[in-house]
């Protein structure tokens, strides 16, 4: 698994960085610590991170802290991604893309450190797509405001834009509840066991959610969904299904995500990409007061 993880100087992604973590430490997921630098041009990036021309609110400054936050969640000698003793060196990796390189620590998985210049969105997919990432997770100011490095439209652009799993974190406090939609035959078994590492890391209950027209379940999403329900059932997990028609979906989503983490899933021939236009879903993301996962 490869996760990148977007961060800004905002005390949120303090805690994301803490999240990805502990999700890590289950996973041993290869992941990669990104900074965006919106205020210089690609051709300023490597002279505007050195501690003497941007002391310390340089990007890179704040991303070294978050990954010696990161290594922290692990013990000295058991962590898969190595420690290390002395600082960083800023190499660049190719015009507007610089990478934090560090001793060499005998890690076992890749733990990235980097920053990129120029629009945010842009270069979080453009990263995402370079290390062929599975999930990108971003936290954001909590509630509708949904803010990122000040901007309301950086997560609602990933969201619609990504080819990979997006979570989207809105706020510190662990969810009671998961709200899943999984009603297709073609559900990903990575995005099953996501949900699986998400519900054992928040100690939450599970609800799975399948669509139905006026004739019920197709017979081929029922019995998926069936065997969806003992997979996590047989991990010890509570969990149920909830069967509701198209036509009041929008309305119980909404009403999830005033309070529980939901999960979708939005994969290639997704049942829910018919109903969820990428306008609409951007919405969802931006308007939800708890944190989404979109799943791919």
């Amino acid at each position: 698994m490869r996760i990148l993880v977007a961060l800004d100087k905002n005390p949120y992604s303090d805690y994301v960085v803490r999240l990805v973590a502990e999700l890590a430490g289950n996973t041993w997921a290869h992941v990669t610590l990104l900074g965006v630098e919106t205020h210089v041009s690609p051709g300023e990036l490597l002279d505007s991170q050195s501690a003497k021309t941007a002391g310390e609110n340089a990007v890179a400054a704040v991303l070294d802290t978050y990954r010696e936050a990161f290594l922290g969640f692990f013990g000295e000698t058991d962590s898969p991604y190595g420690r290390h003793t002395s600082g960083y060196k800023l190499i660049q990796e190719k015009k507007g893309v610089v990478n934090l390189v560090y001793p060499e620590q005998h890690e076992r998985k890749n733990l990235t450190v980097k920053c990129r210049a120029g629009n945010a969105s842009r270069e979080i997919l453009a990263e995402a797509e370079q290390i062929e990432a599975d999930l990108i997770v971003i936290g954001c100011d909590p509630g509708t405001d949904c803010k990122w490095e000040g901007h309301a439209d950086i997560c609602g652009k990933i969201v619609k834009n990504a080819n990979c799993s997006v979570f989207v974190v809105k706020e510190e406090k662990k969810p009671r509840m998961i709200d899943c939609c999984l009603d297709h035959d073609t559900v990903s078994q990575a995005s099953i066991e996501l949900i699986n590492q998400l519900v054992t890391l928040y100690h939450a209950d599970l609800e799975i959610i399948g669509v139905a027209d006026a004739k019920g379940l197709k017979s081929e999403v029922d019995r998926r969904m069936a065997s969806i329900l003992d997979y996590y059932v047989s991990r010890n997990i509570k969990a149920w299904v909830k069967v509701v028609d198209g036509l009041s979906l929008n309305s119980i989503i909404a009403q999830a995500a005033e309070k529980n983490l939901v999960a979708m899933w939005m994969g290639k021939e997704s049942f829910l990409d018919k109903i969820f236009s990428k306008q609409r879903l951007g919405k969802l993301v931006t308007s939800a007061e708890s944190s989404v996962l979109i799943l791919r």
